[in-house]
């Protein structure tokens, strides 16, 4: 996957950098291979610059074929990861000049400033590999029909003063509602993670459920139960 492909560009970038500032650094080598760093921080830059340019293609791809995914935060994280790669690109070579002319002070601060664009990188590699990793689970849909039982676990039959259900996406934020009110079933809900719960009534209400929708509980009748527990004043 290009965003674990990225991970692993930005972690051997930062490795070419520990092992140039502890040398220099720490050892007090006046005489580092800084030129040998630049070369890596430019190649591994130069490969994370291509991964992140299959991330964005392969996104707006994917939105193509499947209007439920949302293209917004991948391409918007894609470009901040080539920023920030011209950015770790620039101060390399910043910090190669700094090396060379024994400027201790300003070294450490261009050092300083590769590791935080590094560990940028990295952090938004990981919420780009979160986000495909929803919309790749979240190709199968499932159909959900709530259910009402007492403290006791004996199921609520008949009419109730509850005024809806609701489910709630974890990941996403996003709410949907049945198609008609008071109505217990959620058709086409997407694969993944989301708390159901109720409107309450004047006089009763029901606690909410949090569950992962996925083929193991689906039910011969082709739905996947979620049970509530109601509550009476």
């Amino acid at each position: 996957m290009p965003a674990s492909q990225i991970s692993t560009e930005v972690a051997a970038n930062g490795a070419a950098l520990k092992s140039l500032v502890v040398d220099y650094f720490i050892n007090g080598n006046p005489s580092p291979d800084v030129d040998g760093f630049v070369s890596i921080a430019n190649a591994r830059q130069t490969q994370i610059s291509a991964l992140q340019a299959n991330v964005a293609g392969a996104t707006n791809l994917a939105a193509t074929l499947d209007t439920y995914i949302n293209p917004t935060n991948i391409l918007i994280w894609a470009a901040q990861i080539e920023s920030l790669g011209d950015e770790i690109e620039a101060e390399s070579a910043n910090l190669r000049l700094l090396i060379l002319a024994g400027d201790d002070a300003g070294a450490t601060v261009s050092a300083q400033s590769i590791r935080a664009d590094l560990l940028q990188q990295y952090d938004l590699a990981r919420l780009i590999k979160r986000e495909a990793s929803y919309y790749r689970t979240a190709q199968a849909s499932f159909d959900v029909r709530i259910s009402l039982e007492d403290y006791l676990g004996n199921p609520v039959t008949g009419s109730t003063g509850l005024m809806g259900y609701y489910a709630y996406n974890e990941y996403t934020g996003e709410y949907v509602y049945p198609e008609y009110l008071y109505a217990d079933e959620f058709l086409g809900l997407r694969a993944g993670t989301w708390t159901f719960g109720a409107f309450n009534g004047y006089f009763d209400g029901a606690s909410s459920n949090t569950v992962n929708l996925r083929s193991a509980l689906v039910q011969p009748d082709g739905y996947i139960p979620v049970t509530l527990q109601y509550w009476s004043e």
